[in-house]
């Protein structure tokens, strides 16, 4: 009988004893899940302020390209203005010209 008593004993102590170790585990996993999360929110955030920065720099670009475009379109305009003022009868020939052109292209036939 006693060596059953002793069994017992022996036995609960080993059960509780992976209690204890079970809660621990649980514990670590529960740990281990909050920085996984933490890591990952972190990552995100990241991110996003990359993707932020990275479009804050292409929109500068693009103004500055459409910036660019619109100078040189004003540029070629006010050349284009002049030429004309200064020789009216060649730019009235290159119009007429022009849309001749434009008129044989999209002519019916």
């Amino acid at each position: 009988m006693a060596q059953s008593a002793e069994k017992r004993n022996d036995s609960n102590a080993s059960v509780q004893d992976l209690e204890v170790q079970i809660e621990a585990l649980k514990d670590d996993i529960a740990q281990i899940a909050r920085t996984l999360g933490d890591l990952s929110e972190a990552k995100k955030n990241d991110m996003r302020d990359t993707v932020q920065r990275r479009a804050a720099e292409l929109r500068e670009r693009g103004e500055a390209t459409v910036a660019g475009v619109q100078d040189r379109g004003a540029e070629l305009g006010e050349q284009a203005a002049d030429a004309v003022r200064r020789q009216p009868a060649a730019a009235m020939g290159i119009a007429v010209g022009l849309g001749f052109l434009v008129g044989l292209m999209t002519g019916r036939r």
